[in-house]
């Protein structure tokens, strides 16, 4: 009974961990994928009847980050894109090779691999796709929503990821998981509807959301210090309604447009695998 005692008293704090230090949220990462599949065309029906699954496990990445299952994850949920000269000139090397020829590969990991990531997890949906292997798919797709969300969170995207160069320290967690979770309902209840493309260049169409994404960033930080100059705190009431009074329909377009290039991400894949019928994934 101890030692049963001993072990649920662990798995309560660590699940406690997992959650503080999730990306945008648990519930908002869930509901980035679930809009996702919702939006998926008529000939991808089948695809929603798993819309739970990839709901739930949208999370997964975090899981294994937080809890070192691979010790190789932590850099795949950001990229410093303002580290990089090109980018502040205007463009930004997609080649990981090339950049790691410039750069080193130390520099390159430790800045962040996240649009790698997210176009290894694309192709590996291609491949389940082909092989119509459903448990590959249900999770490569968790997966990439994973990862597409994180590059909707303009924190994931640059060096000042927690305001610590900006005298705003804690930002991030106050901005994507404990302001969102308050709104989540309200996030909801907003989500647009976007039009499911066919993407050609994945790894481009990926840099580009990521940089619309860094992009919106000010406003954020801007909001910050006015609810903060006006409620004098950092975690009243009135700090997270004046907060999400000056980010909301910012928010609303970051999480809505994860879940459009989720959905066109996945839409993508399918059809590079030369449309499979999904009634027959086994």
């Amino acid at each position: 009974m101890k030692i049963r005692l001993i072990i649920l008293l662990t798995l309560f704090f660590l699940l406690v961990h997992i959650n503080v230090t999730l990306a945008w949220g648990r519930e908002a990462h869930k509901l980035i994928n679930s809009k996702a599949v919702a939006l998926l065309p008529d000939e991808m029906n089948a695809m929603k009847k798993w819309s739970d699954y990839i709901g739930e496990h949208a999370s997964d990445a975090d899981v294994r980050r937080d809890t070192k299952v691979d010790t190789s994850e932590w850099p795949r949920h950001y990229i410093d894109l303002d580290y990089y000269t090109e980018f502040l000139n205007g463009m930004m090397i997609q080649d990981k090779n090339q950049l790691i020829a410039i750069y080193g590969e130390e520099t390159v990991t430790k800045m962040g691999l996240l649009p790698w990531a997210t176009f290894e997890v694309y192709n590996n949906l291609v491949q389940s796709f082909m092989e119509k292997n459903r448990d590959k798919v249900l999770i490569f797709v968790s997966d990439l929503g994973h990862y597409v969300g994180d590059g909707h969170q303009p924190f994931h995207t640059m060096l000042n990821y927690d305001g610590q160069l900006t005298d705003q320290k804690g930002i991030h967690g106050r901005y994507e998981s404990e302001m969102v979770n308050k709104y989540i309902d309200q996030i909801s209840g907003a989500i647009k509807t976007l039009n499911v493309e066919y993407v050609a260049d994945p790894l481009n169409y990926i840099f580009d959301y990521l940089s619309i994404s860094n992009s919106t960033a000010p406003i954020i930080f801007n909001a910050d210090k006015l609810a903060y100059k006006q409620a004098e705190s950092h975690g009243s009431s009135d700090y997270y309604r004046l907060m999400w009074f000056r980010t909301k329909y910012t928010t609303i377009d970051l999480i809505s447009n994860a879940s459009g290039v989720l959905a066109s991400l996945i839409y993508s894949a399918w059809v590079d695998a030369d449309k499979p019928h999904l009634t027959e994934l086994n």
